[in-house]
């Protein structure tokens, strides 16, 4: 009869034992798998969170205008105010000197 080496002939006594060393490192590997598996679970959840703002992220973006865009509006809107300031006041001025004219001269 074939024997593994180390044992003696009564290699079948220790048996149960072997038997239920394994069971229980069975019993923790199910529980591992299931934690791992409740915890993938979790992280599915996150990633489809995560994906979905992220996609928000992207179209808020794409709808914002670029930097030369928004350095063009701010030049206009800069020499608007640059022409159109000397503008009024040359009308004011205008108003002023006919009304003077018109109505205090004598």
């Amino acid at each position: 009869m074939l024997q593994s080496s180390g044992s003696s002939g009564s290699g079948s006594d220790n048996m149960p034992e072997k038997v239920a060393k394994l069971e229980s490192d069975v019993a923790h590997i199910k529980r591992d798998v299931d934690e791992l598996k409740t915890d993938v679970k979790a992280i599915d959840k996150n990633m489809i969170t995560i994906l979905a703002r992220l996609d928000s992220i992207k179209e808020s973006l794409t709808n914002k205008p670029s930097s030369d865009a928004v350095d063009r509006k701010i030049s206009d809107a800069k020499l608007a105010v640059l022409l159109g300031v000397p503008a009024i006041i040359a009308a004011g001025t205008g108003l002023y000197k006919l009304s003077m004219y018109f109505f205090f001269s004598a």
